[in-house]
């Protein structure tokens, strides 16, 4: 049996998120996996971001993962229906726990990676029908959030949603107004895949500055901006921002 910890001992693991759930277990109908998308146009700095005309909610897209579909295919997918681009995931110097495989060499950068940024855990209510019985129990909805990226002529599609989501209208906002509308929980995904872009960005700027130099003229040793720590080369911006 699992040993449950009392809320005050949960610990929180960094300053970007919130703090540790305690050791559960949920069988296949008390839980849901999902998946969304931030997606970023790079030529435009913008934000995509959904608005239902009906709720005057802002989100993010994202939806329930079907059945025999990865995480990965779900975040495409849910992007296209829901925001009517075709989006391709964006590689991101993001510090994940998912470990590097054998077969990638290593070298004073790790290489950019499209793992998720974030995943959030929210309870649904039980539902019960108008006889007041107990329809669904509810369940937990773990929804993890990848980066994706159009390009500059990214071609809109219309219609591209589920019936129940043709009140869906697509923008893409300046990352402040999409952390605005987005509101707490999708605001600060927003917030961090832009951080993590504009570090991938300044990372690879570097890199070509330094491969753009005469093998005499490169530095062999660690550059000051990086770390090692546990025998992996950490970016230090990371640890300033993300830790």
């Amino acid at each position: 049996m699992f040993r449950r910890k009392k809320a005050a001992e949960l610990p929180i693991f960094s300053k970007n998120s919130t703090s540790a759930v305690p050791p559960s277990l949920w069988f296949a109908s008390d839980f849901l996996l999902g998946a969304g998308m931030v997606i970023i146009q790079p030529e435009t700095e913008k934000i995509v971001v959904i608005h239902d005309t009906k709720s005057n909610i802002w989100f993010l897209p994202k939806g329930r993962k079907d059945v025999g579909e990865s995480l990965e295919q779900t975040a495409l997918r849910e992007a296209y229906e829901e925001s009517g681009y075709r989006v391709e995931f964006l590689p991101l110097y993001t510090p994940t726990r998912a470990p590097v495989s054998p077969d990638v060499p290593r070298g004073h950068y790790e290489l950019p990676n499209t793992e998720p940024i974030y995943v959030s855990v929210i309870s649904w209510a039980p539902r019960k029908n108008h006889q007041s019985r107990a329809t669904d129990n509810g369940g937990e909805y773990l929804s993890f959030y990848y980066v994706g990226q159009i390009p500059p002529d990214a071609v809109h599609n219309e219609g591209t949603g589920m019936p129940d989501e043709q009140s869906f209208t697509t923008h893409l906002l300046s990352v402040k107004d999409a952390v605005e509308k987005a509101g707490w929980l999708e605001g600060l995904v927003i917030h961090k895949a832009w951080k993590l872009w504009q570090s991938t960005v300044a990372i690879q700027a570097d890199l070509r500055t330094r491969e753009a130099l005469k093998p005499s003229d490169r530095v062999q040793e660690v550059p000051q901006n990086l770390s090692a720590e546990s025998g992996v080369v950490f970016i230090k911006v990371f640890r300033d921002n993300y830790s």
